[in-house]
């Protein structure tokens, strides 16, 4: 069943041309914003997990040379509701009620960051009938095994942060009652994001963050993910020391009709280290795709 969906004006901005914000009703209300305009929809993904999208945001705007771009906070998190369970699965589900939606009767192009590229790669394996193509960047180790080239297991290797003793830390049952939604979710300290970006972050999620790393052991990876045959860009940045590990190149390796771009001086955020090289990339890739009509 397609979501209701709520529409907002953005009062007292200046907004871009095309900018609207709403609401898409159902198991937890989901808030996205929408810039520009054009027959194909562009679907940004968020990574952290556990944070607002709005951290993405001037950069990932590029996108409407190529159509409508639509950003969303994930459920846990920002503006969007706080409703369990929070784990992969059901944030695959928030997506499909999300893309039903906005555009009922396209496949939509996925730009995931991060978690983000999980997210849109498990979502395209469950969904392949809505999905056009995928753009993904800062691919996580732990997706193309079950143990990723570091030697971390696919749910330490989801995170963005530095080291994966911070969910060693946390309190798994605290995770668990939050996920059964018998507790409230609460943000609690942890290792910080590469400062460009935290300096960008208003909302710390981190309960969020644990139970989806939680969840991550019976997500697909690997050799499940060849069935996604749809076109993927993966963006890769050349530069581990920003962030050890990146799982694009191995990945490019199991998807069948899958390119693989290498940004020099980049690295796990190569949209946001070199965004004219990034963006450049996406778009030329965005525009050999079939038309929409």
């Amino acid at each position: 069943m397609r979501g209701l969906i709520v529409v907002a004006f953005l009062a007292g901005t200046a907004p871009l041309a095309g900018q609207t914000t709403g609401i898409v009703e159902g198991r937890s209300k989901l808030f996205y914003e929408s810039v520009g305009s054009g027959a194909r929809t562009i679907v940004v993904v968020h990574g952290g997990p556990g944070l607002p999208h709005d951290y993405m945001r001037p950069e990932w705007d590029r996108l409407t040379k190529s159509g409508r771009v639509i950003y969303y906070d994930q459920n846990g998190c920002g503006k969007s509701g706080r409703v369990p369970p929070y784990g992969w699965r059901s944030h695959v589900e928030d997506l499909d009620r999300l893309i039903n939606a906005l555009a009922p009767t396209q496949r939509v192009v996925l730009a995931g960051s991060s978690w983000g590229s999980m997210l849109a790669l498990y979502y395209a394996y469950e969904h392949p009938s809505r999905v056009m193509a995928l753009v993904l960047s800062g691919v996580p180790v732990g997706i193309t095994g079950g143990v990723g080239g570091n030697g971390r297991s696919a749910a330490s290797a989801a995170s963005t942060t530095p080291s994966s003793r911070w969910l060693d830390e946390q309190s798994w049952s605290r995770f668990d009652s939050v996920n059964r939604g018998l507790s409230v979710s609460k943000s609690k300290p942890r290792p910080p994001l590469a400062s460009r970006l935290q300096e960008r972050i208003k909302e710390d999620c981190s309960d969020i963050a644990g139970i989806i790393n939680l969840s991550l052991p019976s997500a697909p990876r690997g050799r499940q993910l060849m069935t996604i045959a749809v076109p993927v860009l993966v963006v890769h940045g050349s530069n581990p020391g920003q962030q050890p590990g990146d799982g694009g190149p191995p990945l490019v390796n199991i998807l069948p009709n899958a390119k693989l771009v290498t940004i020099a001086n980049a690295g796990h955020d190569p949209w946001l280290d070199q965004p004219n090289e990034f963006f450049a990339a996406a778009n030329e890739f965005l525009a050999m795709l079939p038309k929409v009509h």
